[in-house]
């Protein structure tokens, strides 16, 4: 089978490659599995960020149409107020 010492050689070199080429295959699967887990991971960290956004969105919405209702009833008390001080005044002529 092994003629000289260079096909023992041969041989060796052919053993290692092909365990280097194993080696590499393995090395690559866990850096694809790595990647997919951190894509999903990105994917579950965008999906919260989009609810806090949805819940942002919605408190700043209920905010704006509660201002428009305080600026009313600002505008009607400032006109209670401002009766009351006439009355006040008509009461104190008398």
């Amino acid at each position: 089978m092994f003629q000289t010492s260079l096909d023992i050689l041969w041989l060796t070199i052919a053993a290692g490659i092909a365990l280097l080429a194993v080696f590499f295959c393995w090395g690559i699967f866990y850096v694809v599995q790595i990647i997919r887990r951190s894509a999903k991971m990105f994917k579950g960290v965008e999906q919260m960020i989009e609810n806090i956004n949805e819940v942002i969105k919605a408190t700043k919405e209920k905010i704006e149409h509660g201002a428009a209702y305080v600026s009313v009833i600002a505008d009607g008390i400032k006109k209670v107020m401002d009766i009351t001080q006439e009355s006040k005044k008509v009461k104190s002529k008398k």
